[in-house]
């Protein structure tokens, strides 16, 4: 079993195997190991161990290992699926409601709840209301405030934190050894995210953003060709998204006229022309509109997504646009 990295353990070392409640909700940001805290917590529940230290040794610790254990649950987001549904959870329900298979606890992980369907959600919240015995919910929520209050109000909210550079730094230094800084600055030091950049070709991808975003901005040429290409490349559309988000972050900073703000190194020179040059609260129309079509493409399998990109970039020149 990989162990836990170590910004996460002060999460898991706060809790008591003696004194757990029936359901945790981790929430905080996309790619700060949410998953990972879950899957360490689940395992230590199972493992024969009298705390919340996975022996590494025992038959729950072998079976988890190979991901076979029977006691331990997991909802996913079914690929090609919009939501976890209701089909999902009644599943479940005829599970958890029986014995464990080796008699003692049982785990269930949900991560991503937000995802949930509103019959799933409800379905969810009834087995919250009146949970079977020695059976644990863990789950997570890159979005807490999508949660029904109904479902955190029977749960114990648990906040992640994003760590600090060093933390990021030294955990993926024991993995790579190039791109490390840049890799933190464009993740904003979320290391799971940071992680999939330098498994990408990191600068090139970074190179081609700012390339496809200065002629969208210059000119508004190949509006089409863009939105096409970065739909079709799924894997970092989100993050294309997020990083359009921070330039409009920067030039609100650079309209500020502050001459000490921190901003990315790599765009500043497009963040400060927009700063300098564009209306501050069409600046912040912009970036609340970047925000919204993050949130579907993030979210929603089923749009078509070189359309939402069209009208974000026609937005973008239109405002935005040197030639305006």
């Amino acid at each position: 079993m990989h162990n836990l990295p170590t910004w996460l353990t002060k999460y898991k070392e706060s809790l008591s195997k003696e004194k757990l409640h029936h359901a945790y909700l981790l929430y905080g940001r996309e790619g700060l190991g949410k998953e990972n805290l879950i899957t360490s917590i689940g395992n230590a529940i199972l493992c024969e161990s009298s705390n919340l230290v996975a022996c590494n040794q025992c038959k729950n610790c072998t079976l988890i290992s190979s991901n076979n254990h029977p006691d331990f649950h997991s909802i996913q987001l079914e690929e090609g699926k919009k939501n976890i549904s209701i089909s999902q959870i009644l599943n479940l329900r005829n599970t958890i409601y029986e014995s464990s298979f080796l008699g003692k606890n049982k785990v269930i992980s949900i991560p991503n709840i937000e995802s949930m369907s509103r019959d799933a959600s409800d379905s969810i919240l009834k087995i919250l209301e009146e949970p079977p015995k020695d059976t644990f919910f863990i789950m997570s929520s890159n979005f807490i405030h999508q949660i029904p209050s109904t479902i955190r109000s029977r749960s114990i909210e648990i906040k992640i934190k994003t760590p600090s550079y060093n933390e990021c730094h030294n955990w993926l230094s024991e993995s790579y050894s190039e791109n490390i800084e840049l890799a933190i600055e464009l993740s904003d030091n979320r290391p799971l995210i940071a992680r999939n950049l330098l498994d990408l070709n990191l600068v090139d991808l970074r190179s081609r953003f700012i390339k496809d975003i200065s002629g969208i901005i210059k000119s508004g040429k190949n509006i089409v060709n863009i939105s096409e290409q970065w739909s079709k490349e799924l894997e970092t559309l989100p993050l294309k998204i997020e990083w359009m988000s921070y330039i409009l972050i920067d030039a609100i900073k650079h309209e500020s006229a502050n001459l000490n703000v921190q901003v990315l190194s790599d765009t500043e020179n497009i963040s400060r022309y927009l700063g300098e040059n564009s209306d501050i609260y069409n600046l912040h129309e912009l970036l609340n509109q970047t925000n919204e079509i993050w949130n579907l493409l993030s979210g929603d399998t089923n749009l078509r997504k070189e359309y939402q990109l069209q009208s974000l970039f026609i937005a973008w020149e239109r405002g935005l646009g040197i030639s305006n």
